[in-house]
C-alpha cells in the first residue's frame, strides 16, 4: 500500500511540478540554440539565434579544408562584391561627392573581405571611423569571432526605448572596445529575426561537406593500401614428414631476411618451401554518385548551380539553373547596397544636407546580363520609351565605367537655332543631339519660312537686275 501511494504521489508531483530542470545546464540543446519564444508578449527582447564561437571556428576550418566550399564562397564573393559600384538618380555634384566618399572608405577593397566573412562567420563587420566634423573617414575590418552585442547577462542590453545599446569587441590580444550602433558597419545576408547577427550558409553545408571529406579520405587510404596487388608468401610444406612441415619462428625470421629486398628486385629466386601468391586490390569504385550527391548538398546550401561543383552528368537544366543563380547574385547585391546605404551613405547625406537621394548600384558581373541590359536600352530608345539627355547619358557612362559628361556652362545658350533663326522650340524643351535635331530642322516652320523669304528676296534682286 505504501509503495502504491509513493508511485501515485510521484505521478501527481510530475504533473503538477511541470518540466524538470535539465541536469546538463551548460549543454547547447536545440531548444536553447533556436530559442523559440512562447506565445504572448516576451518579457525581454533577445536574438533568436545567439552567436557561437564553436560554429564560427568550425565554418572557418571547413572553408580551409573543403575545396568545394572554398571555391564556392570565393565565386560568390567575386560575383557580389568585386564589381564596380556607382550612384544614380541624383544631382551630378552630389553623386560625385558620394563616389569620392566610397573611394576614401576603400569600399572596392574592403567589401570582398566583409562579404567573405558574412558567408563564413554569418556576418562581416567593420568599424566606421569619423573625422572631427562627424563624417565617415575610414573603415577598419573587425574579426567576427570577437564581436557581439553589449549584454546584460545573457540578454542584449537595451535602453529605455528598447533599442540596442551597442556592440562590444573583445579580442584576446587587446583590451575590449565598445561601439555605438552608428560606429559599426554590419554586413549579413541570412538572419533569423532583426537582432540576429547573421547565419553562415556553411552551417547548413557542414554535415554534407564533412561526410564527403571523410569519404574522400577513406577512398584515398583504400587506394593507397589496396589499389595495387598485395604479394604474400606461403612458408612451409603441406606434406607430413617434410623438413619444413613444422614452421618455427626462426623459419619466419629467415624468410623475412630473404625477402627484405623484394620491393626493388626485378628477379626473385626462392627455395621450394616458399610459395608466392597475389591478392588483387579491392574495388574502390562505385562511390562517384555518392560524392556527387553530397557535393550537390554543399552547392545547394551556397545557392550555387550544380555545374559549378563536381557534378558532370544530368545537367540538362544547366542554363536555367545558372540564370537563376544570376538572379540570386543580383538580389544579394541589392541587399548589400541597401545595407551600405542605410548604415553609411544615408546618414552622410543627411549630415551634408543633400537635396537629392542618389542610390547605390552594382554593375552586373556576367557579360550575359550586361548584354541583356544593353539590348533593353536599345529597344527602349528605338521605340522612344526613353530619350537621350545628359542625365541618362551620364548614368549609362557611370554604369560602363566611363567618366560622366561635364556640366555645360550656364552662360552658353543651348536653345538657339543652329541656323541663327532665334530660339529653337525643340532644343528649348530637351537636350537633343545635333544628329537627331536635323530630322526636326527639315520640317521646322521657322526654317521653311526663312528659306521662303530668302528665295523671295533673291527673286526680287534678280528682277531688278533685269
Amino acid at each position: 500500500m505504501a509503495l502504491r501511494d509513493k508511485v501515485w504521489n510521484t505521478l501527481v508531483a510530475a504533473v503538477r511540478g511541470g518540466r524538470r530542470k535539465s541536469k546538463s545546464k551548460g549543454r547547447r540543446t536545440l531548444e536553447k540554440l533556436i530559442a523559440i519564444r512562447r506565445r504572448g508578449k516576451a518579457k525581454k527582447l533577445t536574438e533568436r539565434l545567439e552567436p557561437s564561437s564553436i560554429l564560427m571556428e568550425r565554418a572557418e576550418i571547413l572553408y580551409r579544408l573543403d575545396p568545394l566550399l572554398f571555391s564556392g564562397i570565393n565565386k560568390l564573393v567575386r560575383r557580389i562584391a568585386c564589381t564596380r559600384l556607382y550612384f544614380s538618380g541624383g544631382d551630378e555634384a552630389e553623386i560625385e561627392e558620394l563616389m569620392q566618399l566610397a573611394e576614401r572608405l576603400r569600399l572596392r577593397i574592403l567589401l570582398p573581405h566583409l562579404v567573405k566573412d558574412a558567408f563564413i562567420y554569418g556576418f562581416g563587420v567593420a568599424e566606421i571611423v569619423y573625422d572631427k566634423q562627424g563624417l565617415p573617414e575610414s573603415l577598419v575590418q573587425l574579426y567576427p569571432k570577437f564581436f557581439d552585442y553589449i549584454r546584460d547577462g545573457n540578454d542584449i542590453a537595451r535602453d529605455a526605448e528598447g533599442n540596442i545599446q551597442g556592440f562590444i569587441y573583445k579580442p584576446g590580444y587587446a583590451e575590449e572596445t565598445e561601439y555605438t550602433p552608428e560606429e559599426v558597419l554590419l554586413i549579413r545576408f541570412y538572419t533569423l529575426g532583426e537582432d540576429c547577427l547573421g547565419i553562415s550558409p556553411v552551417e547548413a553545408a557542414f554535415k554534407a561537406s564533412w561526410i564527403r571529406l571523410n569519404i574522400e579520405e577513406a577512398v584515398g587510404e583504400a587506394v593507397f593500401r589496396h589499389g595495387f596487388p598485395l604479394y604474400y608468401f606461403k612458408i612451409g610444406s603441406e606434406e607430413p614428414g617434410s623438413p619444413y612441415f613444422d614452421v618455427t619462428p626462426q623459419d619466419i625470421e629467415d624468410a623475412k631476411k630473404l625477402l627484405k629486398d623484394f620491393d626493388t628486385a626485378t628477379e626473385l629466386y626462392l627455395p621450394w618451401w616458399i610459395e608466392p601468391g597475389v591478392i588483387k586490390g579491392g574495388d574502390v569504385g562505385g562511390i562517384r554518385d555518392l560524392l556527387e550527391y553530397f557535393a550537390g548538398l554543399t552547392m545547394t546550401a551556397l545557392e550555387l548551380p550544380k555545374a559549378f561543383g563536381v557534378q558532370t552528368t544530368g545537367l540538362g537544366g544547366r542554363a536555367v539553373e545558372e540564370m537563376d543563380f544570376e538572379k540570386t547574385v543580383t538580389a544579394m547585391q541589392e541587399s548589400l547596397a541597401s545595407q551600405l546605404m542605410e548604415q553609411i551613405f544615408l546618414p552622410y547625406m543627411e549630415k551634408r544636407g543633400f537635396q537629392t537621394r542618389p542610390q547605390l548600384r552594382f554593375v552586373e558581373y556576367s557579360p550575359e546580363q550586361q548584354m541583356a541590359r544593353a539590348r533593353r536600352l536599345s529597344v527602349y530608345s528605338k521605340y522612344d520609351l526613353i530619350k537621350r539627355d545628359t542625365t541618362l547619358e551620364n548614368e549609362i557612362r557611370r554604369m560602363e565605367g566611363l567618366s560622366p559628361k561635364k556640366k555645360k556652362r550656364e552662360d552658353i545658350d543651348d536653345t538657339r537655332c543652329v541656323f541663327g533663326l532665334g530660339t529653337c522650340p525643340i532644343r528649348e524643351e530637351e537636350d537633343i543631339p545635333l544628329d537627331r535635331l536635323s530630322a526636326f530642322c527639315n520640317v521646322c516652320v521657322f526654317r521653311i519660312r526663312a528659306i521662303n523669304e530668302l528665295k523671295k528676296k533673291k527673286k526680287k534682286e534678280e528682277e531688278l537686275e533685269h
